[in-house]
């Protein structure tokens, strides 16, 4: 199980990130309860769970100047290693001795990481994955992860994107590629 960007910056009400939720208390409510389900899922079905977090170096050294997403960040320093905005939102942390983090820096969770060969050692056929945002790191990540040949589900209702038509958009444009899942019909077999 791939969850994607369970962090403070982009999951809290006072992280700066706003591509999840924008104001929506709601739907923030409605991933919280959904990505938790889907989690303990994992974990209860003894499936490996790798986080994804996005952490930047001091003064966003680590990012190029290429687009808005990466001069937002680098200008307000958010998302920085050892910051409260990098940090796992409380409740959708890691929690388990054989839960394991990678960190990146780009939208795609496996561009310069070792996302890919870990998935490998796991011996993975399938990835889960979920997160925010469903237009940027899952629709990335998902496509990735179809061309290294594998099956990949989305758990639809554990993602989002604000305004809901990227997340509605983003679904639809891969659902020809990955299966939607909700977290209520999640299951290891």
């Amino acid at each position: 199980m791939l969850p994607l960007h369970l962090q403070n910056e982009v999951i809290h009400p006072d992280g700066q990130i706003r591509a999840g939720f924008g104001d929506d208390f709601k739907a923030r409510a409605d991933f919280v309860d959904a990505a938790s389900k889907s989690l303990k899922a994992a974990s209860t079905s003894g499936i490996p769970r790798v986080f994804v977090r996005m952490a930047f170096q001091v003064g966003g050294t680590d990012l190029p100047d290429n687009c808005e997403l990466y001069r937002f960040v680098k200008h307000n320093e958010i998302m920085r290693e050892g910051s409260w905005g990098a940090e796992f939102f409380d409740c959708l942390a890691p929690d388990t001795p054989s839960d394991v983090t990678v960190s990146h820096n780009r939208v795609n969770a496996f561009y310069a990481t070792q996302l890919e060969q870990m998935l490998s050692d796991y011996g993975c056929e399938h990835l889960v994955l979920f997160g925010v945002a469903t237009h940027s790191v899952v629709e990335h990540t998902a496509r990735h992860a179809v061309d290294l040949g594998l099956r990949v589900s989305i758990v639809t209702d554990a993602c989002s994107a604000y305004p809901r038509e990227k997340h509605e958009a983003s679904l639809s444009a891969i659902g020809n590629l990955v299966t939607l899942v909700r977290s209520e019909e999640l299951h290891f077999d």
